[in-house]
Formats: C-alpha cells, sequence, structure tokens
C-alpha cells in the first residue's frame, strides 16, 4: 500500500515537473518569436543564438556560435559603453541600453537591449543571456524627427526645437543674436562664403556657451541662446557681454578674407509676464536693439516698450475686426465761409470699436500705415462720404496722403467712385503736405485728372515744417488750408499773425482760397474774419460729428 502511494506522490512530481516543463517551452517559445535572444560564456564567446538573432544580423547559427559577441559590434559605438556593460554584468547586475549593432552586409541596426548574468547553484556567474529587441524603425524615425529640428548648416537645434523646449519650463530666458548686415557678406562674397562665415561664428558661440545653456540656429543670420535654470538669468547676461567682447577682438578668416562680426542680443524672460510668446518678446527685443543700434537689450529692464507693442498689437487686431466688420464711421466737420456763411463739411475717420469706443485718426493712424491697413481704410472713407454726400447738393472734402496718391488700385477705386456717385463737382481733396511732396509726380497727375472730372484741390496742413510756396503753384491748387498750430495762438503771437498774413496774401495774389483750421475761440475767429480767410474750421463753430 505504501509503494502505491509513493508511486502516485512520484506520478504527481513527474506530472507537475512536465507541466513546469511544457510552461518554460511556451515561455522560451514566446520569447525566440518576439525576441533576440543571444547566451555567452564568461569571455564573451557566443554559445547560443534564436532564429531571430539570424534573421536580423544576416549571419547563420554556424557564422555565430563560437565567436566572440564584438562580431556585430558597430564601429559607431562608444567603447566606453561595452566597459559599462561588462562592468555591470560581472558585479552580477542587469545591465541596459540602447545599443547600435552592424549585420553581416554592414548595414547598422539598433537593438533595446538587457543582458544578464545567469548563476548556478552557489550563485556564480556561469553565463550571460542578452534579450532584445529591435527598435531600428522607431529609432530611425526617431531620427527622422530629430532631424527636422536641426539647422542642416550648423548642425544645431533650430527654432521648432527651441519652441519645443520652452514649453517644458517656466523659467526660461532667451537671448536672440541677429549678425548686423549679414546680408553685405552674402551679397559682396557669395552664399558660400556667407555660410562658412555663420559656420564659424556658430563653433565661437559653441565654445562660449556653458553647459547649462543651449545655443540653437533659427534662421539665416539668427542664432538663440535658451536658459531654463531659474537663477541662471545672470549667467545668460554675463554670456551675452562676452559674446560681445570675443567677436569683437579678432575677425573670422574664410578663404583669406577677415570678417569683422557685429551683433545685436535681445534677451527677454518669463518673469515678465510668465507668458507663452517669450521667443517672440527676445526677438522684438533684439529688433529694439538693431533699431536703437545698441549691441543688447535686456527687455525686463525695457518692459514699457514690450508693453507698448503689446497695445499695438491689440490695435492691429481691433483694425482688422473694423474693415470685417464696416465699423469705420463716417464724421464730419463743418467748414464755414466767412463771408457768406456757406457750409460744407471735411470729412473725418473714426473707428468703432467692438466695446463701442470711438477712436480718432490720432490714436491709429500710425498702426493702421504700419500694418498695411490705411489704404483700405481710405478706400472705405471714400466710398461712404460718396454715398452719403451724393444727393445732397453738399460739397465736401477728403483728405488724401501720398500713400493714397501712389497706390494705384487706390486711385482707380477713387475715380471709379466719383463716376458712379457723380459727386466729382461736390468734392475737393486735401492733400497732407509733406516734405518733397514736389517730387512726386503721382501728385500732379492725380491733381490733373480729378481736376479734369470737376474736382477741387487742397493742400492740407500748411505753414509748418517744410512749406514750399513754389510747388503750390505748381500744383495749381484750389485752396490753402492753413495748420490749426499757426492760427490757434495768432491772436497772442504777432509773429504766428505776420505768418498767417503772408501766406493769405501769397494766396489772394493766386486767385487761392485760404481755410484757417483750429478756429477755437471768438477772438481767434475775429481775427480770421479780419484776415480776410475765406473760411473757418474749429471747434468754435462745428464739433465733429457722425454723418449717419
Amino acid at each position: 500500500m505504501g509503494e502505491i502511494i509513493d508511486n502516485k506522490t512520484l506520478l504527481n512530481e513527474i506530472e507537475e515537473i512536465l507541466d513546469k516543463f511544457t510552461l518554460l517551452n511556451q515561455y522560451k517559445k514566446a520569447l525566440d518569436e518576439s525576441s533576440i535572444v543571444s547566451k555567452t560564456n564568461k569571455n564573451g564567446v557566443i554559445t547560443y543564438v534564436n532564429d531571430n538573432f539570424c534573421t536580423v544580423s544576416g549571419y547563420s547559427k554556424e557564422e555565430l556560435i563560437g565567436k566572440n559577441h564584438n562580431i556585430i559590434r558597430h564601429q559607431d559605438m562608444p567603447i566606453e559603453v561595452f566597459k559599462e556593460l561588462w562592468t555591470t554584468i560581472l558585479d552580477k547586475k542587469v545591465f541596459k541600453a540602447i545599443i547600435k549593432n552592424r549585420k553581416k552586409d554592414g548595414q547598422s541596426y539598433y537593438v533595446d537591449t538587457t543582458v544578464f548574468p545567469i548563476f548556478d547553484d552557489k550563485d556564480n556567474i556561469i553565463e550571460f543571456m542578452a534579450i532584445r529587441y529591435d527598435i531600428t524603425k522607431i529609432y530611425e524615425q526617431e531620427k527622422i524627427i530629430q532631424e527636422q529640428y536641426l539647422d542642416e548648416l550648423t548642425n544645431l537645434p533650430n527654432r521648432q526645437k527651441l519652441l519645443k523646449d520652452i514649453k517644458k519650463s517656466e523659467f526660461s530666458k532667451v537671448a536672440v543674436i541677429n549678425i548686423n548686415r549679414f546680408r553685405d557678406i552674402n551679397n559682396f562674397y557669395g552664399f558660400e562664403t556667407g555660410d562658412k562665415v555663420l559656420q564659424k561664428f556658430a563653433d565661437i558661440l559653441k565654445k562660449l556657451t556653458p553647459s547649462n545653456l543651449i545655443l540653437y540656429k533659427l534662421s539665416n543670420d539668427i542664432f538663440a541662446i535658451l536658459s531654463n535654470d531659474k537663477n541662471s538669468l545672470d549667467d545668460l547676461k554675463y554670456l551675452c557681454k562676452n559674446i560681445i567682447e570675443n567677436i569683437a577682438q579678432k575677425p573670422i578668416l574664410v578663404a583669406n578674407n577677415s570678417f569683422y562680426i557685429n551683433v545685436a542680443i535681445g534677451v527677454a524672460c518669463n518673469c515678465l509676464d510668465n507668458s507663452s510668446n517669450l521667443l517672440s518678446k527676445a526677438e522684438f527685443a533684439v529688433r529694439i536693439a538693431r533699431k536703437k543700434d545698441i549691441s543688447i537689450l535686456f527687455l525686463d529692464e525695457n518692459i514699457e516698450l514690450y508693453n507698448k507693442l503689446q497695445e499695438n498689437r491689440t490695435l492691429v487686431e481691433q483694425l482688422k475686426s473694423v474693415l470685417e466688420n464696416n465699423n469705420l464711421l463716417l464724421y464730419g466737420q463743418k467748414m464755414i465761409n466767412n463771408f457768406t456763411g456757406e457750409e460744407k463739411y471735411e470729412t473725418l475717420m473714426r473707428l468703432k470699436l467692438n466695446d463701442n469706443t470711438i477712436l480718432s485718426p490720432f490714436k491709429f493712424l500710425e498702426e493702421a500705415k504700419k500694418s498695411k491697413l490705411y489704404l483700405n481704410m481710405t478706400r472705405m472713407l471714400v466710398k461712404k462720404a460718396c454715398e452719403y454726400f451724393k444727393d445732397k447738393n453738399i460739397h465736401f472734402s477728403i483728405n488724401l496722403t501720398l500713400e493714397d496718391l501712389k497706390d494705384t488700385y487706390t486711385m482707380d477705386f477713387i475715380y471709379n467712385t466719383l463716376l458712379r456717385t457723380k459727386t466729382a463737382e461736390f468734392i475737393a481733396f486735401e492733400i497732407v503736405e509733406s516734405e518733397g511732396i514736389e517730387n512726386f509726380e503721382e501728385v500732379g497727375n492725380f491733381i490733373r485728372k480729378v481736376k479734369h472730372l470737376g474736382c477741387k484741390v487742397a493742400i492740407d496742413d500748411f505753414g509748418t515744417g517744410y512749406s514750399n510756396f513754389e510747388y503750390i503753384i505748381k500744383l495749381d491748387v484750389d485752396y490753402v488750408k492753413i495748420d490749426g498750430s499757426l492760427i490757434k495762438n495768432i491772436h497772442k503771437d504777432e509773429h504766428l499773425y505776420l505768418t498767417v498774413k503772408t501766406i493769405v496774401d501769397f494766396a489772394k495774389a493766386l486767385n487761392i482760397k485760404t481755410v484757417a483750421e483750429f478756429v477755437h475761440n471768438k477772438e481767434v475767429f475775429d481775427i480770421v474774419q479780419e484776415l480776410k480767410i475765406d473760411y473757418s474750421q474749429g471747434y468754435y463753430l462745428h464739433e465733429p460729428e457722425e454723418l449717419k
């Protein structure tokens, strides 16, 4: 009976061992199917490889077994990696790394590698096993992605990489370095020489940039340095000053030519407002540095400039919205004939913002011109003014600048609008006086063309700046509007009185009518009448109002 029990126990134990052996075989099969497996002895000689090892490496089992494992070593892999591998596994620990190997045909492949020692029952190392996963496709895709973040010429990370890195830290600081007048090098010496200068300049920056800061190349002649360290703003400022000093000391030599490099640097940090447009701030800082002809501008020390930029950007967006939503308003201010009481209007431009704020040109005209929106506004004003007055038998005027007169599309639009609305005989165009107005052929052509249609022409703001009596004669104008700066204090200043009288006498001699601007009280109005100026315009007589 005891023997029967022992046999049953033995059979159970054998069955359990067989189950474990079957399970181990299944593990081995799964491992062989999914992994690259090899074993070596303690000297690194291969004792076993699975089929995947052969498939990936291109070697047969016969070519591998008995050979040292360095048969698949790629020359690009540093010897230090393998020294670390042996130190780790001989210390009875597991080694993990991404390793670049070489196939039999010389091609390279990448494997995610784990190497670990195998022990006997006395905890002595008897061999080593390596399990690898082929990640070549993943690695090459990652490499392609990384290459997209590199500047091809200097092998430095590019603008996209900088933007990505900035997002990783709330303590980012950026210095943008712009080579001044680099275009001259390309123009005079050619792009090949220019590229070599950039490469050598990049090498200089690499040597100067400490390990806690990162150097980038953003575009042709613009580089950047990033700091993500909370306390490294001083380091960045010191580096910028060091760059200025170093590049000033000696030229860059290319093909027997010496190039003395001069740069402008703009520095910005997220401590300004912790916003995400850090690079834009630094680029703004370098633009201001170049404009002011200074070497370095730290935006945190010139924050009012940045705030002004932000305001201007907001204004430009508002201007775009005004145009899109047709929120340009037509205002008018009366010009009154001092002898007959006849009234006509100077049309004025106003903008209505989304919050119903009304802006005068003083607030937006400069930014409208910079952002190339001004001509659109001119055309919209012309259309609104001509539509408003076309059936009213009232004379009106519209202001034009030289920018308007030089734009062919705007001029064609004006002519076509005059013809369509039949308002030519009621309109006068006020041309804003400017230095060198007589040099613009467009002015004379415009005057001749609109006068042929029946329009009148006035010179606005006459009497200040570069006033030139000669071109008044040449341009054959109908009105001269005397600048408000001469009129508003004419009752207090005898010199202003004599200046205005000279202009009036000159205009009368040429049969040109005169208009006094800025008539703001009775004293001024009385003198304007005394001087026999033809028209008065100002708040004393009429404040600008919306023409609906």
